[in-house]
């Protein structure tokens, strides 16, 4: 099956949501939710993971789109197709870091188009977050989005590099996308954050064969800079793990 997911990968010329693209992806999830696979296939599963990851981006722009143009934005954000992920996973997330701080604001490192964590976090729990983001596409769509959702008082996104970004703000949390890990200014990026006020990071990662869906973080990398506090990995239908710390 890993053979089959990568060949039909390869094929695709347009990654954004059409029926090949939804079959496939729709089909990888729950392969990758109930399946493990020998060690001699973690090079495919890498492409793969690539290949989810240029999937997810324009997954993400197509329905933050659809949400900025309905005419019922409130509704169209429900109907988005892993809004019960997200919401599973966040509610996870806040009840665990919860046990060791009372969270009102957050930072979030590279949150792409549809930053639905922070999203779920401001109508749900009522939590100011600033995003900032390298693409300039993301920004642009997601600035529309929290508009269209009338956020604006509670979430803020700017264009700004994490190499050289500087906040004097304090922060009860950062969260860190596991997309930095995948930079190669990855150790700049990290070796900057941390001099910005915050008491907590989280990073999502992947447990075992979910890897096939999202990668898997530099474990020693992150231990260079933060000590790890807390894994969770999740056995249902959550698809992410992810590790809460502190700085050194």
């Amino acid at each position: 099956m890993i053979d089959y997911f990568y060949t039909r990968l390869k094929k695709l010329d347009d990654f954004s949501p059409w029926d090949e693209t939804n079959d496939i992806f729709s089909s990888l999830c729950k392969y990758a939710m109930q399946t493990q696979w020998e060690p001699e296939l973690w090079e495919k599963v890498y492409a793969i993971n690539k290949f989810c990851s240029i999937w997810e981006y324009e997954m993400e722009k197509y329905y933050a789109k659809k949400i900025i143009l309905s005419d019922n934005s409130e509704l169209e954000l429900l109907n988005f197709i892993y809004y019960q992920n997200y919401l599973d996973l966040t509610n996870l997330e806040y009840l665990n870091i919860s046990f060791f701080w009372d969270i009102k604001n957050i930072l979030f490192i590279w949150w792409w188009p549809l930053p639905l964590t922070s999203i779920i976090l401001a109508k749900k729990y009522k939590i100011k977050s600033k995003i900032i983001d390298i693409d300039p596409e993301a920004v642009d769509i997601s600035k529309k989005l929290i508009i269209s959702l009338g956020l604006q008082d509670y979430i803020d996104i700017s264009l700004s590099d994490a190499i050289y970004y500087e906040d004097k703000d304090n922060y009860d949390l950062c969260y860190i996308a596991s997309l930095v890990f995948l930079s190669d200014d990855c150790e700049r990026i990290l070796s900057n954050i941390v001099k910005i006020n915050f008491k907590f990071i989280l990073t999502r990662t992947s447990d075992w064969y979910r890897q096939l869906l999202y990668k898997k973080i530099d474990l020693e990398l992150l231990k260079n800079f933060f000590d790890m506090k807390l894994i969770v990995h999740p056995k249902n239908n959550i698809i992410n793990s992810f590790i809460l710390s502190t700085k050194k």
